[in-house]
């Protein structure tokens, strides 16, 4: 597959994604958040920050190829398999550090994942992930319903809660 996105435009990617049995469900989602990552990423440049507009647009398009093996938490480990295994490590990493605002070492252990840290380190990674949080399945939503809903399965002063707050506060500052 990896003669199909040698150049990782658009189209590519969403060949890739239909070769992969990305179903309409998912496109729809991963076609949403990839236009909000966009959008955002445009403002971001428009303020005088460098970032790669068109890498958000195809990352954030791929975010979620590991659903198309497994709509568990272990979705952003198979999807930079998948990717990494193309040789696309920088759009690996989008998969691994997009759930949230990223994952500590500590928490990926308790949720069986491999033990290392996921979190976004790149102003793409962040705009992506920060994107993933205002879509829900393909519709925007405010980041206080998003806040609301991992209080509500994590509990108040949980740090991934925090996490999420801060990355928005990190991404509104720019943008």
């Amino acid at each position: 597959m990896s003669d199909l996105v040698t150049s990782l435009e658009t189209s590519n990617a969403v060949a890739l994604l239909r070769r992969m049995g990305c179903d309409e469900r998912l496109f729809s989602h991963l076609n949403a958040v990839s236009r909000l990552a966009r959008e955002i990423a445009e403002r971001i440049l428009d303020k005088g920050h460098e970032i790669d507009v068109d890498f958000v647009e195809v990352a954030a398009l791929l975010h979620d190829i590991g659903r198309t093996r497994t709509h568990g938490i272990r979705h952003g480990i198979e999807g930079a398999a998948i990717l990494r295994n193309m040789g696309l490590e920088r759009y690996a990493r989008v998969c691994e550090t997009h759930i949230g605002a990223g994952l500590t070492k500590e928490e990926a252990k308790s949720l069986g994942l491999p033990e290392r840290d996921y979190l976004p380190e790149t102003l793409e990674e962040k705009v992506i992930a920060h994107a993933d949080n205002l879509i829900e399945e393909s519709r925007r939503v405010p980041i206080d319903k998003t806040i609301k809903r991992l209080k509500e399965r994590l509990g108040e002063g949980h740090p991934a809660v925090e996490r999420v707050k801060a990355l928005n506060d990190f991404i509104v500052s720019l943008s």
